[in-house]
């Protein structure tokens, strides 16, 4: 696999002024940039997952008319553009589209927990493994360990002990160039401790004996430094939902800034780990390999639930009926007013061009006019 494939740099701080000098860019200037520049790769990150996955509902995702005409949404609340009148797949594992809105639901969701009487902390769980295990061994046996961890006697006397009373699980997973897929079991745990008695290494000890017991009896084994992490921390919840969804600021992932909403920059760099949207700006590089390894866990993940929460945490937390991935992603901004209606050969027109991403940044103004100058510009009149 080729390590450094895209030559894509947005790392734009100044531009040209008309004196032909650069000025600096004002904050809400640099956030339309990034904002704008997301968009772009998401979508192409979309199309090459189509490609890749031609025989799954993300080929047909915002691609595939459900009305006779595709709607253009305009949302004054929060000031931004989306299609109506379209299949969506409501994929968070192969769709950049619909996991960028997936995950920004359920990150509003947690961050409205109210758990003032709750004190928090996070188990990340992870197993060795080689470029020789496939995603589908490793994955099943991480799965199997915390179904073990979580029966018989020893889960409910560890949740006595730590008062815990609620938590909700999810996996990640990235491909390393050394050691191949790397998938990490995290868990999210509420407990009435009070959080000054929250003492993560003791936990971390606990967890870590019953792990590699369960481990070894399955024939595989954990680090013994790696293998269990716990921490806590104020900003826990946030840390959490961004494990499913974005990434650390420096490492300039495009989903960052749409899923939490904060000004990061999407500069596409590459090292010798990847997740799973990184493999498709590989393949869209020419790394074939890139997309066979998307492909496949593509495959593996599919109906997986990004999200597992414990029995009744839900309800003691407060929260609504969880709505499925699939009702996220088709849902719309109430306040949506339609701005144009596209026919059949408009629509053909804009998804030859592969401009769906730019006619949605112009429709973000909310200004017809503008949309109608843009369509025309491709050949199409409203």
């Amino acid at each position: 696999m080729k390590s450094a494939p895209l030559g894509i740099n947005a790392r734009f701080a100044s531009r040209k002024g008309k004196s032909g000098h650069y000025t600096q860019l004002s904050p809400a200037e640099r956030f339309a940039e990034k904002r704008a520049q997301n968009r772009l790769i998401r979508w192409q990150r979309q199309s090459m997952a189509a490609r890749i996955m031609y025989d799954q509902r993300v080929a047909k995702c915002y691609r595939v008319r459900v009305k006779p005409f595709v709607e253009v949404l305009h949302s004054q609340k929060i000031h931004k553009a989306h299609f109506g009148g379209l299949v969506t797949c409501g994929s968070v594992w192969m769709c950049p589209i619909c996991a960028a809105k997936i995950t920004e639901r359920r990150r509003q969701e947690l961050e409205s927990v109210n758990a003032a009487e709750l004190s928090c902390f996070m188990v990340t769980l992870t197993l060795q493994h080689t470029r020789d295990d496939g995603l589908k061994t490793v994955q099943s046996h991480l799965a199997e360990a915390w179904r073990k961890m979580k029966s018989g006697r020893w889960y409910p006397k560890f949740q006595g002990e730590f008062l815990i009373v609620g938590s909700v699980a999810g996996t990640e997973v990235t491909y390393g160039l050394e050691a191949g897929w790397h998938p990490h079991k995290h868990v999210l745990v509420w407990s009435r401790l009070p959080h000054n008695e929250i003492k993560p290494d003791v936990i971390r000890e606990k967890i870590s004996a019953r792990f590699e017991y369960i481990l070894v009896k399955m024939g595989r084994y954990a680090s013994p430094i790696h293998g269990v992490d716990v921490r806590k921390g104020d900003n826990l919840i946030a840390d959490y939902v961004a494990k499913f969804g974005r990434e650390p600021k420096e490492s300039g992932w495009s989903l960052a800034a749409e899923i939490t909403k904060a000004p990061v920059k999407i500069g596409l760099q590459f090292g010798d780990h990847y997740t799973p949207f990184q493999l498709l700006d590989l393949y869209l590089s020419g790394d074939w390999q890139a997309g066979k390894l998307f492909r496949e866990y593509a495959i593996t993940m599919k109906g997986t639930k990004q999200l597992v929460w414990s029995r009744y945490t839900r309800e003691m937390l407060g929260l609504d009926q969880e709505l499925s991935d699939e009702e996220i992603a088709a849902k719309q901004e109430q306040d949506a007013v339609i701005l144009a209606l596209l026919k059949p050969e408009h629509w053909r027109v804009i998804l030859q061009k592969g401009k769906r991403s730019v006619l949605l940044e112009v429709a973000d103004t909310g200004n017809v006019e503008y949309l109608r100058v843009f369509l025309a510009s491709l050949g199409v009149e409203l």
